[in-house]
Formats: structure tokens, C-alpha cells, sequence
């Protein structure tokens, strides 16, 4: 591999890795408070190595004597794995000592950073890249691939595993978009603990499916493009064959026919009936029509992607936004299986 490459691949990962916490990040920047860590000591009782985040209690003993158990949450598997961090250190019974922040909403529960394990063990499974202690640190890589991946890796215009490189549009508030003042007093009262089905393991559908930051995987499928996304497992549909079919119901994802023109494809959805716009309670009526643009560039290794939303019932005009992907050769869509069971 050339040096340029080489270097450029580690760009990507870097650039990766800050954009796909984007979900947990935007959670944390809310109910966390991000000034001081605090430090907490004890015995590891429970364990959740799951997406949508990690979870995990420890026991201590508060200044009286008594037994306090703290509850934890850090970053998601599918970002944790991209950084090393597997979790196949950690086991219920040890003793352990966790850094964090705070929760502003609820009791003796943190965002952890640093998770010290016996045998000086160090991960980080927060937002920290620095290590907090002296010994063996898991966590300080970013975008870890497959070298074998990486060198069997092949593309095919479009139709290959691309990730998130530059722009996050779905966790602004109201302000930043042209909604009607009815919208934006509404989206005033969203509770992002309680209303938030991401946090429940529900997809979500269009438009703000688009703002997910994990790799997505264009698949040909001869009419339709089957579009894949690692986070939620979803997948979305994009039909070449025409138009939308009479009487086609409404669904979180909606339709989308698409079209290419001179090497860009052209996606229009409607039949949206998810009810969200974003990721922070704005609404969205089933008038709503999304409008795509892919097209490849920099030897179709970079993605370019127009967004336009339409919707009367909550947008005083059209949302443009423009965001890009990259091809990391190597990079796969992993299984990310969403679950809160225990």
C-alpha cells in the first residue's frame, strides 16, 4: 500500500470514529455533565455488551457503610468494536474502577470513559482518547480493519460498503431548521429519555434513517437497490421500475423509485409515515417527500449526497443538506442486533 493511502485510511478511521457516536453522543451531551469525571470503585454485578449502548452496574459502599449500586452506560458495540474494544476482558465478580460523568436526570448513574480492569487493564469506552492510567490501554485505535479485507477489497461504482466521512443533520434543534412555529413548540416537549424510540431498538424510517453513522452497503439487485445499513439492520429499497404502485400503504420507510441521470442516482420517497423528521422529536406529516443524490467522485472512491425535504405540514420551505461517504477497502456492515433484553 502506498504511503498516501495508507495515511489517507487513517484519516478515514479517525474521521469514522468521531462521526459514529453520533446517536449516544448527542445523549450524553444532554443528561452528562461533561466538566469534571468522577470516580467510582467496586464490584462488577451485571454486564450488557450490547448495542444500542454498553450498560453495566458495579457495588460500592458509601460513606455510611452501605452498599450503592451505580449504573453505567458507554458507547455502542458497533463503535467500541471499530476501536478494539470487544469487551472479552471484562467479567461479572471483578473488582473494577470506572471513570465518568454524571447523570443531571438520574440518580447514581454514569457515562463511562475509562473502565479499569484487573491486571492494569485500561479500556476506554467513552468519548476519551487519552488514557487515564499507566497500564495496557484498548481503546486508542480507530476504524480497525481486517488486513486481509483490506487487500481483497474490490469496488464497483456505487454498489460497495461506504461510510459516513463528513456531516451529521438530525440532532440540531428546532432552530436550526424552517419549521413552522407549531413544530417547533411541539418538538419543545420531547423527552429524549422517554420519547426516543431509538433508545427502545425501533429503526428509524426516512428521513433521518439518512443521518445514521455507521457503514451502509448498496447492493444490486437488478430492478431495486437494496440499501443496507448496519445500524438497526435495516434496509431500504430503492425501486428502478417505474413509479409508485396505486394504493402502495405508507411504512416508516416509505417508497423510493430511483432513476440515474448521467451517473448520479435520483431517489424520491414518499409514503413516509414515520413521525419523526430527526432525532429530536420534530414531527413530520405523511405529506413528506425526500429527494437524493448520490454520485460518485475522487475515482469513485468518495460519495457525494444531496437531502431535500419537503413538507408543508412542518417545513416553512425545503431542507437541503449535502453530507459524504467514503470507501474504507475492507469495511463490511456488521450484524448490529438492537436488544434490551437482559
Amino acid at each position: 500500500m502506498k504511503l498516501i493511502e495508507a495515511i489517507g485510511y487513517l484519516l478515514a478511521g479517525a474521521l469514522f470514529a468521531a462521526l459514529s457516536g453520533a446517536a449516544v453522543a448527542h445523549h450524553a451531551s444532554v443528561e452528562y455533565d461533561r466538566s469534571m469525571l468522577h470516580e467510582i470503585e467496586g464490584e462488577l454485578i451485571s454486564l450488557r455488551w450490547r448495542n444500542p449502548h454498553i450498560a453495566f452496574e458495579v457495588a460500592t459502599m458509601n460513606e455510611d457503610g452501605n452498599e450503592v449500586v451505580w449504573d453505567f452506560e458507554a458507547l455502542a458495540v458497533s463503535w467500541l468494536n471499530r476501536r478494539g474494544v470487544t469487551g472479552e476482558q471484562v467479567r461479572v465478580g471483578d473488582r473494577v474502577r470506572v471513570a465518568g460523568f454524571t447523570s443531571s436526570r438520574r440518580e447514581q448513574h454514569m457515562h463511562a470513559e475509562h473502565l479499569f480492569l484487573p491486571g492494569d487493564i485500561e479500556l476506554l469506552v467513552g468519548f476519551s482518547r487519552e488514557a487515564r492510567g499507566s497500564g495496557t490501554v484498548i481503546g486508542l485505535e480507530s476504524g480497525v480493519l481486517d488486513p486481509a479485507r483490506v487487500a481483497a477489497a474490490e469496488g464497483d461504482g456505487i454498489f460497495r460498503v461506504w461510510s459516513r466521512d463528513v456531516g451529521t443533520w438530525y440532532f440540531q434543534p428546532p432552530g436550526e431548521y424552517p419549521v413552522t412555529a407549531e413544530a417547533a413548540a411541539a418538538a419543545s416537549d420531547w423527552n429524549d429519555l422517554e420519547d426516543n424510540p431509538i433508545l427502545r431498538c425501533e429503526p428509524p424510517g426516512m428521513p433521518p434513517l439518512m443521518g445514521n453513522p455507521y457503514p451502509m452497503e448498496f447492493v444490486d439487485r437488478g430492478n431495486v437497490i437494496e440499501l443496507r445499513f448496519e445500524e438497526f439492520d435495516a434496509v431500504r429499497e430503492i425501486h428502478l421500475d417505474g413509479d409508485v404502485p396505486a394504493g402502495h400503504p405508507a411504512s416508516p420507510m416509505g417508497y423510493s423509485t430511483g432513476r440515474w441521470e448521467e451517473g448520479v442516482l435520483v431517489v424520491t420517497t414518499t409514503r413516509i409515515n414515520w413521525p419523526y423528521f430527526n432525532r429530536l422529536g420534530i414531527r413530520q406529516t405523511e405529506s413528506v417527500e425526500v429527494r437524493e443524490r448520490f454520485q460518485l467522485a475522487d475515482g469513485d472512491e468518495t460519495l457525494h449526497y444531496e437531502l431535500t425535504v419537503t413538507d408543508p405540514g412542518t417545513l416553512t420551505e425545503p431542507y437541503v443538506w449535502n453530507g459524504r461517504w467514503i470507501w474504507r477497502p475492507g469495511e463490511v456492515v456488521n450484524r448490529y442486533d438492537c436488544t434490551l433484553e437482559e
